[in-house]
Formats: structure tokens, sequence, C-alpha cells
């Protein structure tokens, strides 16, 4: 019999982008920029789709009017030269948070920026590999307009707020939403989630983003289906679980905070690596526990609680276990919780986390193992930066600089001899293996080196023939 402990995902928080936005990170990865004239035509042609509609409206209102009814006819003539007036006034200084949040307004924005951003994306781009990345990204935002993008985002966010009472809960919560009036983690626009009237997580969103985030906490979990959560994102390309909170709660206090510590001198919080950090938290009353005229001894009463942490934020892995129990009032109460605390800054966290929680948490650190005999581990991912030749040349010439002038001044080695000193040993020195591996390298870069190693190594097959 397999042994499946229950737990439970008590904070979940994802960022995706619309689909149109991912082509734009796309864009500025090859370092594509957008002309200013394919901008001002897009816009001129957005604004000439509307303007036409409320022509053909107009048309439509007149052959309604009654025959030699002249006020009837100019109510209409006026009422469209209004809308053309607003229109346009709208397209030259859109601003998303001027826009009406009703669904009806906010969808026939949103289709209309989507045929404007797809105009621009489609016309004739230029390409400048030589910039970097934040200043393509920057360039692309500039010029399509971030108040445009945020019509998508608010689109996104709106539907997903929608599937929360119709898809994504879980029995019979109603969820209803607040919109705030600014942003929150670094989005320019948010607003409040409630379940059943209790603040239960957010949603943020915004066209300087690309996308938009959402983040549920405690009573947000509870009230989401997790499984239809999960098989209804699991085919959006870009999403992306940016943390969550695995949890396993001991209710009879079996495994209590001292046998968390028993297992942590056992090395059962050491997975490989660096030793990981621990902190331990203890709280509660001085009671007297010796009481003479001459002198008084106190004892401490951990009658608040206790807490263990292993790991950090600052790494993106933290267990807390600590008692669950005491901290909700009852001094009696043996509920100790295990909970890990997962973020993305050093790891990809899969999806399948949300469906099995059990098998994640059981897989963060040995001493787990007995929530699950399945158990999946999610890897730590160092990233490595990337350095063009002249960064590298430049920090090797700082740190080199007084050694060769050592071997120059004390040594009394001249340059060819401090050269063969350094290149002493390299086998292959067209070879991958044996240039720096920061190193930046472009693909004919590349190519032109197994070139040469071909050639290398037919010389010396015709030289040992």
């Amino acid at each position: 019999m397999t042994n499946n402990i229950p737990c439970k995902v008590d904070a979940l928080s994802l960022t995706w982008s619309p689909k149109e936005l991912l082509r734009i990170k796309d864009l500025a990865k090859i370092g594509a920029c957008i002309k200013g004239e394919i901008v001002t035509n897009s816009k001129n042609a957005a604004l000439t789709r509307h303007l036409q509609t409320l022509k053909t409206k107009k048309d439509s209102d007149l052959l309604n009017v009654a025959a030699f009814d002249a006020n009837g006819y100019k109510d209409v003539l006026n009422r469209y030269q209004t809308a053309c007036t607003e229109i346009t006034r709208e397209y030259n200084n859109r601003r998303h948070k001027d826009i009406s949040l009703k669904t009806s307004y906010l969808s026939s924005n949103e289709v209309a920026a989507r045929y404007e951003l797809r105009e621009m994306l489609d016309g004739e781009l230029e390409v400048d590999t030589a910039v970097k990345y934040d200043d393509r990204i920057n360039n692309l935002l500039e010029n399509i307009g971030v108040d445009l993008l945020d019509v998508l985002c608010c689109g996104e966010a709106e539907r997903f707020v929608c599937r929360l009472n119709h898809v994504f809960t879980a029995e019979s919560y109603m969820w209803t939403v607040q919109a705030n009036s600014t942003g929150r983690f670094n989005y320019q626009y948010s607003a409040n989630l409630y379940a059943d009237g209790e603040h239960a997580g957010i949603i943020a969103w915004g066209g300087k983003n690309l996308g938009c985030y959402v983040s549920f906490m405690g009573l947000g979990c509870d009230a989401l289906d997790m499984a239809r959560v999960y098989e209804e994102i699991k085919n959006i390309p870009s999403i992306k679980i940016t943390r969550i909170d695995l949890a396993h709660d001991d209710f009879a206090g079996k495994r209590s905070i001292n046998v968390a510590r028993k297992y942590a001198k056992q090395g059962g919080f050491c997975s490989g690596g660096r030793p990981a950090s621990y902190m331990y938290i203890e709280s509660g009353h001085l009671n007297k526990k010796i009481q003479s005229e001459l002198k008084k001894q106190y004892k401490f009463i951990p009658d608040k609680g206790r807490s263990l942490y292993v790991g950090s934020r600052q790494s993106g892995k933290l267990l807390r276990v600590y008692e669950k129990g005491i901290q909700m009032g009852d001094p009696n109460d043996k509920w100790v919780r295990w909970e890990l605390e997962l973020h993305s800054s050093q790891r990809v966290i899969p999806l399948d986390a949300m469906i099995k929680p059990s098998e994640y948490l059981a897989g963060a650190y040995p001493a787990l193992a007995f929530l699950n005999e399945e158990q999946s581990v999610i890897k730590t991912t160092i990233k490595k930066a990337r350095m063009s030749i002249e960064r590298i040349i430049e920090n090797q010439v700082i740190s080199t600089r007084k050694a060769i002038n050592m071997m120059r001044v004390l040594c009394d080695m001249s340059d060819n001899q401090i050269i063969d000193k350094f290149l002493s040993g390299v086998a292959e020195p067209y070879s991958r293996a044996w240039l720096p591996q920061r190193l930046s390298i472009s693909i004919t870069e590349q190519q032109f080196l197994d070139q040469i190693q071909l050639q290398n190594k037919a010389e010396n097959h015709i030289l040992t023939t």
C-alpha cells in the first residue's frame, strides 16, 4: 500500500501573457524594432475602421427617420458627429485608466487593440542585434504604446476573474472583485479578489509587464478547484508559477518541532550542495520556578509556540515547521504544520505541483519522505551570465595585469615567454572546450571554429600517414 499523506496548496501565484504580447518578447529577442510610420499607419487604420462603423450606423439610423422629419435627421447627424469626435479624441489620447470597465465596452476595445497590434507586428520591421534586450523591449513598448497593451492585459484579467465563478471555484464559493486605485507588484493596475466576502487574493496586470499576475493565499486556495484550474491553464504557453506553498497538517502532533529538530541533526534537511540555513524561534512566558526570600528563579515556558525555519526566501526555498494550533490561540492544541514555500527565482516550478502537493513536498528534503513514497524533486538551477569577448577581455586584463607586470619586472620574462606560459597545455586552441564557458558565441563563429578543427584534423592525419 502506497504511503500518501494528504497535503494541500496553501498559496499560489501565477503569471502569464496574452498570445499577442508573447510575440513582442520574441521580436525583442531577435533585435526587431518597429518603424514609426508603421505605428502611425496602424493607428490610422484602426481609427478608420471605427469611423466606418459609425458611418454605417448613421446611414442605418437615417433610413429609419420619417420622411420630412428635419429634427430627426439633425438628431442623427449630431449623434454621429459627437461619436466621431469622441472616438478620434480617444485614439489620440488613449489611456487605459480612462476606459470604461463595462464588459461590453472593454470587449470592443480589446478586439480593436488586437487588430491594431497585429497590423503593427505584421509590418516591416528593423533588426539591430547590437541593441540590448531591455532596450529592444522598451523600443517596442514605446512605439506600440503601453496603453494599447494595457487593454489586452485587462481583457485577460477580466476573463480569468469570470472563470473564478464559472470554472475554477470549489463547492459554492462566490467570487467578487474590487478594483484598486493603484497597482501591485510592479504592475500598473490591480484588483482584490474576495471569496464569500473574505479577502482571498489579488490580480494585477499591465502592458509594461506584458501580462498578468494573480496570487491566492490561504482561503483563496481553499476556494479553488485545483484540479480544474490545472486542466484549464496547463496549455497556456506562457503560464508560470512564481510561488507555491505546499502544506501538511499534523493535527495529532506526531511529528512535532522536537522531531523536526531531530531530523535536522540527522541531516534530514541536507540534500546536497551547501548546508541549508536555519532559524529556531520560541516565544512564551517566564514563570517562577523557585521563590524564596533570597533568590528567585524563572523558567522559559514556550506557551506562545515554537517555529523552525530551514532555508531562506532569498534562495527561493523555505520550510516552516510551526505549532499552528498554539498560533491559533489554543495552548493545548498539538496541531503542527509543515509548510514549504517555493519561489521561481532559482527553479522552474512544474504545474503538476498544484495537483500533486504531497509528492513535491515529500521530495523537497529527505526528512519529508514520510509524506509520500513517490517523491518529485524540483532542481535548483544556477543561471550563468553570458559575456561578450570585449567583456571577458576587460575582466581578464583587470585580474591578470599585476601578475603579468610581476613576470616582466621580477621574473625578467619576455612577452613571448609570458604568452607561452599562459598558453602552455592548450591542446586544441580552436576547440570550444578551450574557450571561456561564459563566452557568448554566435552560430557563424561556432561554424568557423568547427571548420578550423576539421582542417587541423585533416592535416594531422596526412602528416601521420
